[in-house]
């Protein structure tokens, strides 16, 4: 029985990520999916690799995102964040597994601080695929013949990318003071309330305060983080290449930006879905067949058992805390 909002959610979500999955099936070419699919084979470990780089610049840029007094070592990164990725993609993602790097960590590291590498690391991968995303939909409106219904996806993508970016940039003229603690003084001062004595605004606060801090404290890190993100957008590109040069098909620079461009906004559309079912083989197969290519099915197939596999690690390497935290 379902008794609270959340679990609401939740089925919702799954219903909706298994009808999308059916319908997918009857979508796709299944003859051809299996023809395309049986050449993955001998590739598969080569198509596996650019995930592979992925996770560990992702492990390292999160990295960097700590102040350097309190950085856990990487290889304790690195099993942490396997770990609460795998937790998230079978559940909520974000809601299970952002908060359970705060917990894995909570032996060598503040919880506040943790939070902060989380959201800075966050914060800088999602701000520069904004701005890839917004030129990528750019060039596939100009450069590819698409359906009509296409090019209103990617115009809407453009005009969500500028939006963001505006609000983004006039937060960060601020070179000074903070914003939440503003906005809690701001209420405090109309309510009459002692907002900043609970321990959840407190804790909030402190989590902006070393956000700020390291945003603030050098241009390195933000330079890093940025060339990471870049690499890593090329990155999943250069897995939708392989993937169709696998299966013998014929694919652009462009035309392989516009897959992955469509397929990251479908996976940040659907983190309600456990395992992203349906989602990650609806997007992904109908992106490519809007671009009147074949393949569709193979390229879906190949990420999950990419999904999979590294989920299967994370459980795998699931770190336990063996002390608390004074």
């Amino acid at each position: 029985m379902i008794r609270s909002v959340p679990q609401l959610v939740s089925v919702a979500a799954i219903v909706i990520g298994i009808a999308l999955f059916i319908l997918t099936l009857f979508y796709i070419d299944l003859d051809e999916t299996m023809a395309s699919a049986s050449r993955l084979g001998l590739a598969l470990p080569v198509i596996l690799l650019p995930g592979a780089c992925w996770q560990l610049l992702r492990t390292w840029g999160w990295a960097i995102s700590f102040p350097e007094a309190v950085r856990p070592p990487f290889t304790r990164l690195f099993r942490v964040r396997l770990a609460a990725d795998a937790i998230g993609f079978f559940t909520v993602r974000g809601l299970a597994g952002e908060p359970l790097k705060v917990v894995l960590l909570y032996d060598r590291v503040a919880p506040e601080v943790t939070t902060a590498a989380v959201a800075l690391e966050r914060l800088a991968f999602a701000v520069v695929g904004i701005l890839i995303a917004f030129f990528i939909s750019f060039a596939a409106l100009t450069s590819l013949s698409m359906p009509g219904a296409w090019d209103t996806v990617f115009t809407l993508l453009m005009i969500g990318a500028v939006v963001v970016l505006a609000a983004l940039w006039a937060m960060a003229r601020r070179r000074t003071g903070d914003y939440l603690g503003r906005f809690v003084g701001l209420i405090e001062r109309l309510t009459g309330r002692r907002l900043a004595s609970s321990r959840v605004i407190k804790f909030i606060l402190d989590v902006e305060d070393v956000l700020l801090d390291l945003l603030r404290g050098g241009q390195h890190r933000l330079v890093t983080l940025t060339g990471l993100a870049v690499v890593c957008y090329a990155l999943m590109t250069l897995e939708v290449w392989l993937v169709f040069w696998a299966v013998g098909e014929s694919i652009g620079l462009i035309e392989a930006l516009a897959v992955e461009t469509f397929a990251r906004l479908a996976s940040v559309a659907s983190a309600a879905v456990p395992g992203n079912i349906g989602t990650l083989e609806a997007s992904n197969a109908a992106v490519v067949a809007a671009l009147g290519l074949g393949g569709g099915g193979a390229l879906a197939l190949a990420r999950r058992i990419r999904a999979l596999l590294w989920a299967a690690v994370g459980l795998a390497l699931y770190p336990r805390i063996h002390e608390r935290r004074q």
